[in-house]
Parts: structure tokens; sequence; C-alpha cells
């Protein structure tokens, strides 16, 4: 008797599961289907993208090497990716410099600067590499102004902002400031032992060379 009621139980869950299919198989394919669509879809986009980069970065490093590189960059830069793209013009802006082209290279960065899809970190390096790259007829005033910013805020790059600042203030001749700038500048905790070690040779030679104008009592 138990045999029979066993049997008549899983005809009763095979008829259940039939009707379920019926209904809602449809769906569970479709489920199925979409899946397996987005899967591919993913790995697919992931073949691709990491493809491009790839390519990118042999078109990159292709030019960066290349005898007229900077031509070559500039053909490239506008069929890269944001980031190379960013390194690219990077790199032309430092090939500028190199070549003493330095009207072009201060603009080159101001450019960089000035693009709102960069990291900020990034544009303030290349606002400032604008000041350190400005030709020698520059206001030095508005470079000053220019980094202002860098200058008076703690961050990665104040402390070069600071010793930049300090060298620009001397060139009009104002050694007092410049003084001020690098005491400043050496009290920072953040800063690189190379940068340090500038400052404290900028400090001696400040002193020795305009201890008959600068304060006699340190800060």
């Amino acid at each position: 008797m138990a045999d029979i009621f066993d049997e008549i139980e899983e005809d009763l869950r095979r008829d259940k599961m039939k009707m379920l299919w019926n209904r809602y198989g449809n769906i569970v394919i479709g489920i199925a289907i979409l899946i397996i669509v987005v899967v591919a879809g993913n790995q697919g986009y992931d073949y691709w993208r990491d493809s491009r980069m790839q390519a990118a970065g042999d078109a990159f490093f292709n030019a960066v090497s290349a005898d007229n590189s900077f031509d070559e960059l500039m053909s490239i830069t506008p069929q890269l990716p944001e980031g190379y793209k960013m390194l690219a013009k990077f790199r032309m802006a430092a090939l500028q410099a190199k070549k003493k082209n330095e009207i072009d290279a201060e603009q080159s960065y101001l450019s960089i600067s000035r693009e709102a899809g960069n990291d900020p970190f990034y544009q303030d390096t290349a606002l400032l590499l604008s000041v350190m790259n400005a030709p020698t007829t520059a206001n030095k005033s508005e470079l000053i102004d220019r980094i202002s910013s860098l200058s008076a805020f703690a961050g990665p790059l104040q402390g070069l902002a600071l010793e930049i600042s300090a060298g620009l203030h001397l060139e009009l001749g104002d050694p007092e400031k410049a003084m001020s700038l690098l005491k400043q500048a050496s009290k920072l905790t953040d800063i690189s032992p190379s940068l340090r070690q500038r400052i404290s040779q900028f400090l001696l030679i400040l002193q020795a060379n305009y201890h008959d104008v600068l304060p006699t009592k340190s800060e």
C-alpha cells in the first residue's frame, strides 16, 4: 500500500513540475540566456579593454623611444586612452623644455594643468612645472601668484612650491621673503630628504651672502 501512495506522490510531484515548467520555463530560459550574454559581454569587454590598453602602451613606448619622439607622440596622442594621453602630453612638454623651447613648454604644462579631466595632483604638478620651465623673461610676480595656492596649503607639492617661490623672490631682490619661505618649507614633515637638503643649502647660501640685510634673529 505504501508503494501505491509513493507512486501517487511521485506522479503529483511530476505533474506539478510540468505545470511550473509550462508556466515559467520560458522565463527561466530567458534569464539563463541573459546571464550567458552578460558574462560573455563582460569577458569580451575586458578582453577589448586589455587589448586596447596593451596596444596603447606599445604605441606610447614606441613613440617615446623614436628618434622623432615629439612628432610621433603628437601623431598618436588623439587616439590614446586618457591616461596615456596625459602621459604623452607631459612627455611632449618635457621634450620642448629639453630643446629650450621654454615658451612652448610653459604653455604645454599650463594646458595640462587646466584640463578638467586630469587628476588634481597631475594638474598641480603641471602647474608647478609651468613655472619651473617658464622663460627667464617671464614676470616673476605672476609666476609666484600662479603657484600661490600650492605654497599656501598643505599637500605633496607644497615644499617644492615654497622652494621655487623663494627662488623667484630672490630674483626680485627680496632675500628676506625668500628666507621666510625656505624656513617655512624646512618645517614641513613630509618633504623628501633631497628637498630638505636643498633647502638647508639654500638657507646657508642666503645667510652667507645676505647676512647684512637679513634679520639677525631666527623666526
